[in-house]
């Protein structure tokens, strides 16, 4: 379903809303086409909405970092239709294939080492990547149909509060987006968590967490499914450190 929301008198935005996520191929066609011309997309996931590009393309990653008023330093989290998907960007060590078989599809988000190959302008010069698997089928759908992960920050400017509703980011960001997808209200109010594995100084493969945000998946979660899990435990020290030590 098409809808036009004035913003003010003159600012007009395209929405897409979303009846049934079970029958919403149309919005998944229209938001990967829109995305594969280099254009802007707000749309829902199982933490806030999020708002995405084709990162490959470094004109609309630009353009999306002036929309969100973000320091292109910082660099961007991605979104992935699967972990294989993933597999183009990161090489997944032991523990990390651990995590993502018990948490993907979820809130969490890891940081992981970027192939030699992922473009400058995605890693920023950085040697990490954020990525995810979101438990929503959207961006997930949208990911598959380009053949490539998108952007999946907060929809919002920098500082702003994050949009667990789409009015959230309309009110921020209004005409700057070609596109919104309006499915609800999310079904979380706290963000993804963010973790990534570290080297420790002991012999063997043991490694330990390191946390860099709670959000939705609180680190007892983490913890409790991690310590029951036999492949877990044979690559994981059972701790959980604080990413600033």
């Amino acid at each position: 379903m098409f809808a036009v929301i004035k913003l003010g008198k003159q600012l007009t935005a395209e929405i897409m809303t979303i009846d049934d996520l079970e029958n919403c191929d149309n919005v998944i066609e229209r938001a990967a086409e829109v995305i594969s011309s280099g254009g802007i997309v707000v749309y829902p996931t199982d933490t806030s909405y999020g708002i995405g590009c084709d990162p490959r393309n470094r004109d609309a990653l630009e353009r999306l970092g002036a929309v969100k008023r973000r320091d292109m330093s910082v660099g961007f989290p991605l979104l992935f239709a699967d972990t294989f998907q993933c597999e183009s960007y990161h090489d997944f060590g032991s523990l990390e294939k651990v995590i993502v078989k018990i948490f993907w599809p979820g809130a969490l988000t890891l940081i992981v080492h970027a192939r030699p190959e992922v473009p400058n302008h995605i890693t920023t010069g950085h040697s990490s990547i954020a990525i995810r698997v979101p438990d929503h089928v959207i961006p997930r759908s949208i990911a598959r149909r380009i053949d490539g992960p998108i952007v999946g920050t907060s929809a919002n400017r920098t500082g702003g509060p994050s949009p667990f509703d789409l009015t959230v980011a309309l009110d921020q960001l209004s005409n700057e987006v070609d596109l919104y997808i309006d499915g609800g209200v999310s079904p979380t109010h706290n963000n993804s968590t963010v973790i990534g594995v570290q080297e420790t100084a002991e012999k063997g493969d043991a490694l330990n967490i390191k946390i860099y945000r709670e959000g939705t998946l609180t680190l007892e979660d983490i913890s409790q499914k991690l310590k029951v899990d036999s492949d877990a435990m044979r690559f994981w020290t059972s701790r959980i450190i604080d990413a600033d030590m």
